[in-house]
């Protein structure tokens, strides 16, 4: 029986994800299973054999219908998970060698843990952090966690993750669904560490041209869900949470506009600028 179940989302990855399950087959922890979640038909466990890569704690399952959303089809993949614990890696993100072994001391303690998320161009450079690199873990919040720009991967204990993703958001879902497990473990575990590799591809679902319109839709979607108390959220955050979600949108806007100007490629590197120039 594996110890943790990874959950991976993948949707037109053809092109990356031999590089995402090899950094899973590097991982020091060895007590683990892959479930794959195709959402848009294609079988990567083929793709993976086709580049050397073979390994019985590989799996895959198939989403409701084709393109049904990243919400979706990690749900697909939960619902399989035989795993005490449960961890996300996109199909198109890398992972350090020792993240799972890092993680798991801290998610069984508090129940769920995180590691500092580091953004990087698809050649290896680094554009920013999720917060300050460090040695020391530390609790984190939901405030704390939406509001560093950059998205969260935990580790959990399997409990936790019920009821899942909401299918409805197609974008941003990572972010309610981080929020409400906050909200039932009490708070998350930060290892400062960059052990996650965020990669921004100029045609990712959240890089696209695009990607600033269906941003804005999930975030109409989710100011919506927390107005009418739909989020499970700490109530003394509340109106913290609504107004950090308001300035996301503001800055999502601001984003969308540099990319019409031809500003902007990526939502990581306009933070990075603005945050160069102080804004």
């Amino acid at each position: 029986m594996p110890l943790v179940s990874i959950l991976m989302a993948a949707y037109r990855v053809e092109d990356t994800v031999r590089t995402a399950v090899a950094s899973v087959l590097d991982q020091n922890h060895e007590h683990w299973e892959l479930i794959i979640a195709s959402d848009c038909g294609t079988d990567y466990l083929a793709v993976c054999r086709a580049g050397g890569l073979r390994d019985g704690r590989i799996r895959m399952v198939a989403t409701p219908f084709l393109a049904s959303g990243p919400s979706a089809a990690r749900n697909a993949a939960l619902e399989a998970a035989k795993g005490e614990f449960i961890t996300i890696l996109d199909g198109d993100d890398t992972w350090r060698p020792e993240r799972l072994a890092a993680l798991l001391p801290l998610a069984k303690v508090s129940g769920l843990a995180c590691d500092n998320t580091r953004a990087m161009t698809p050649d290896g450079r680094e554009i920013a952090t999720a917060h300050p690199v460090g040695a020391a873990a530390r609790e984190i919040d939901a405030l704390a966690m939406m509001t560093s720009g950059m998205p969260h991967f935990p580790l959990l204990r399997r409990e936790l993750a019920s009821p899942g993703y909401r299918p409805e958001l197609r974008f941003a879902e990572d972010v309610v669904f981080n929020m409400e497990l906050i909200a039932r473990a009490g708070a998350m575990t930060l290892l400062p560490q960059p052990l996650t590799h965020y990669i921004q591809w100029p045609n990712s679902a959240t890089n696209a041209q695009d990607a600033w319109r269906r941003a804005e839709t999930a975030y109409g979607q989710i100011n919506a869900m927390l107005l009418r108390g739909e989020v499970t959220i700490p109530t003394d955050q509340r109106a913290a949470i609504v107004e950090a979600f308001a300035e996301k949108r503001r800055l999502n806007l601001a984003y969308g506009a540099a990319v019409q100007a031809g500003k902007a490629t990526t939502f990581q590197a306009f933070m990075a600028a603005r945050n160069l120039d102080g804004d």
